[in-house]
């Protein structure tokens, strides 16, 4: 059965019959459901981004909503959802409609069908640039490891930056606001702006949430198209996230998440060069494990200054439900990749976490606790057996070209990232880790 969704564009009255749901951007007095934002804080100056920046931000808004809308557990296989979403556009957006149903496709693992239509987009009043300098680069700046080290990068590279960053709870915002401010205070106010973005939709009974690295860089172009259209937007993310091998095969296709595969980010640009748009996409990182990322930051004694303030959880509403502080759980897969790459640098502390996973034998027998570290001590094992059946895994792209060009550099950063996961648990692993791991 197919979800039909309509997305109003402000100012549009008129709904056609037989929409099961009608999305808008929180209008007053409007039926539907409302996407809660402050929008307004995005820039109109030096330029006005054009409508085919719009557009975009419009498709982003409404996938992301739509996706948070539908249960998946209601699909057939309690996955794959069937969903016809009804969007305004800029003319030259109408054609590539299938471009972009093929990429939600990619990013969600449902079967999407966009039928776009001609529309005035006016997003309401927005920004002026505050400042006397223009930005060379907007960076997306989620509050997590990542994206820490890759500010600090650029920022020592001498370039001047915008930080993007979304939220949709109070607790994520305040890290964001934190990191940035440390480092405007450190690099000063005519080297970084940080912009954070509230987009929020309370109707909202689906947690995966595959489609929100597309509002992400919604965002972000939405940002850079104020300062022309060469202003690159950066993405850091590390090489072995970035692939996401599926440790099991129970998490293949988009049961793994898919935020910067190159496949994606490739197609993505291209498809924003065929509506006009020439920002590059820029994943410095692709070829680096987290802990090479962070061993290579151009101020390791800033990021040291910094780190435990970043959030890099699955689950990082899991503290507010059990009264402590906004915390990182412990045992979540990315908890448990951060572990991995700080130990790399000696700086990895099991009391930074909720649980610290290696102080009971009964966290790996637990169902939900020991879960994602169960399958990251059988891929390791996998990994040192037969690797090629985690090859075998892996999705390179969607061409034979594709898959040529990216084996070799993908097999490097897997051997990398087991290398560091194993160093890891051979040198912190209790007994009991060991004798499962057969060390």
């Amino acid at each position: 059965m197919t979800s039909k969704l309509y997305f109003r564009a402000p100012g549009e009255k008129r709904t056609p019959a037989g929409m099961d749901a009608v999305m808008h951007l929180d209008e007053p007095g409007a039926a539907g459901y409302p996407v809660h934002h402050n929008l307004g804080r995005l820039f109109t100056s030096p330029r006005q981004p054009s409508p085919e920046v719009d557009s975009f931000l419009m498709a982003a808004l409404a996938a992301w909503a739509g996706d948070k809308l539908l249960p998946r557990q209601l699909a057939p296989d309690a996955w794959t959802r069937r969903i016809a979403l009804h969007l305004p556009a800029s003319d030259p957006w109408i054609p590539l409609a299938p471009r972009l149903m093929g990429l939600l496709n990619f990013l969600t693992g449902d079967d999407w069908t966009l039928k776009m239509r001609p529309a005035t987009l006016n997003p309401g009043p927005r920004s002026k640039w505050p400042h006397n300098w223009a930005p060379q680069e907007v960076v997306l700046f989620s509050g997590g490891l990542d994206s820490l080290a890759g500010a600090i990068d650029r920022l020592e590279a001498g370039r001047r930056l915008v930080l993007v960053s979304h939220y949709d709870f109070g607790q994520l915002a305040a890290v964001q606001q934190g990191l940035a401010g440390a480092l405007l205070h450190f690099y000063g106010p005519e080297r970084v702006c940080h912009l954070g973005l509230r987009v929020q939709f309370p109707e909202a009974p689906e947690l995966s949430l595959r489609s929100r690295s597309l509002l992400y860089l919604a965002l972000g172009l939405a940002v850079a198209g104020a300062f022309g259209d060469q202003t690159p937007i950066i993405i850091a993310e590390n090489g072995w996230l970035s692939l996401n091998p599926p440790l099991t095969p129970n998490r293949l296709g988009s049961y793994s998440t898919r935020t910067t595969h190159p496949h994606f980010l490739a197609e993505l640009t291209a498809l924003w060069r065929a509506a006009g748009l020439a920002h590059p996409l820029i994943n410095p990182y692709q070829g680096l494990t987290k802990g090479a990322l962070l061993q290579g930051c151009r101020n390791r004694e800033l990021l040291k200054e910094l780190f435990r303030q970043t959030v890099s959880c699955a689950r990082p509403v899991v503290s507010r439900w059990q009264g402590r502080p906004m915390g990182a759980c412990g045992y979540c897969y990315p908890c448990l990749l951060r572990r991995v790459a700080l130990h790399r640098l000696g700086w990895d502390e099991g009391a930074d976490y909720g649980l610290d996973v290696l102080e009971s034998a009964e966290t790996l027998r637990h169902r939900v606790r020991g879960r994602d570290l169960r399958a990251v001590l059988l891929a390791l094992k996998t990994w040192e057996e037969t690797p090629r059946e985690l090859e075998a895994r892996l999705c390179l792209g969607e061409t034979p070209a594709e898959i040529r060009a990216r084996h070799e550099p993908a097999r490097s950063v897997l051997d990398a990232g087991f290398g560091e996961i194993a160093r890891f648990f051979r040198d912190k692993g209790p007994q009991w880790i060991k004798a499962y791991g057969h060390w």
